[in-house]
């Protein structure tokens, strides 16, 4: 990955989360937050990673950030100095949701060992 690609990348992430603060819509808003951000290599499409406070609704957060998505990727393009402003993607962000599986199996085992130990 070039240095310009993680520079691109980092800006992406910096200005998809200040405008994600300032949106009022309750579907996403004090909710999500912004893990990472994956540019193609022609920096036509960005991936913008994401994740849920626990317990929220994720379907209803995704739908939010479609609906965000093109007043993003505007703010995208007026804050940053690119030919093209990539198009907008945003995905779930796979680690945490294997980290909660993790979790929750840890938990599991503990609960297990805790029966045996009775």
């Amino acid at each position: 990955m070039s240095e310009r690609t993680r520079k691109v990348e980092s800006q992406l992430k910096e200005i998809t989360s200040e405008e994600l603060a300032s949106l009022s819509d309750p579907r996403i808003q004090g909710l999500v937050t912004v893990t990472g951000v994956r540019v193609s290599p022609d920096l036509a499409h960005a991936t913008i990673y994401y994740s849920v406070l626990a317990g929220e609704d994720t379907e209803a957060a995704h739908a939010g950030l479609q609906s965000a998505a093109g007043r993003i990727q505007a703010a995208v393009g007026a804050q940053t100095r690119l030919k093209r402003t990539p198009r907008l993607h945003f995905e779930p962000d796979p680690v945490v949701e294997r980290a909660t599986r993790i979790e929750a199996a840890l938990r599991e085992v503990r609960t297990d060992d805790d029966a045996d130990d009775e």
